[in-house]
């Protein structure tokens, strides 16, 4: 009776690492058109109403969901207090404490750092000319991974079952 329950516990185990792993990659892609969106909204705010960083951050933590949202809100408070810090830092450290451990890669975290370096250290065109070349990259990786998410869904979630199975198998 212990074998049977622990062989089922092996493969329900199996199943949620797999189906987990596939909610992760949704979720990679849903905060990554939340960056693209908070961009967007950010660089409108600069260029249109001629908001400050901080001021345009504030206004646009509003308009995007957590983890974003926080990590707006919070770079921009610390960036009107500290004045005399350089953004890039306040922006790097927010990036670790809000969303090192989101569902983005490495890359794609390392990517969104290195946006923080030229925000708030450029002049308003420089910073719209990074901000398109950011947006490009970020849209050539959302295209690129939107096309091969329902393969690798599929293939994680089979793997899940096949490796609990497998398991279960090893187990008996």
């Amino acid at each position: 009776m212990l074998k049977i329950i622990g062989t089922v516990l092996v493969i329900f185990a199996c199943v949620a690492l797999g189906y987990g792993k596939s909610a992760g990659i949704s979720a990679r892609l849903f905060l990554l058109r939340e960056i693209e969106k908070m961009l967007l909204l950010l660089m409108g705010e600069i260029t249109y109403r001629k908001e400050t960083l901080p001021e345009a951050m504030l206004r646009v933590s509003g308009k995007v969901q957590e983890p974003l949202h926080g990590f707006l809100r919070e770079t921009a408070k610390m960036a009107q207090k500290y004045q005399g810090e350089r953004f890039a830092g306040i922006f790097r450290e927010n990036a670790e404490k809000y969303l090192k451990n989101s569902d983005l890669t490495q890359k794609d975290f390392e990517e969104f750092v290195q946006l923080g370096e030229y925000l708030g250290y450029l002049d308003a065109d420089m910073q719209k000319n990074t901000s398109q070349w950011y947006l490009q990259q970020l849209k050539t990786e959302i295209e690129a991974l939107a096309g091969e998410i329902p393969a690798k869904k599929k293939l994680y979630q089979s793997l899940g079952i096949l490796s609990g199975i497998f398991l279960a198998i090893l187990l008996l």
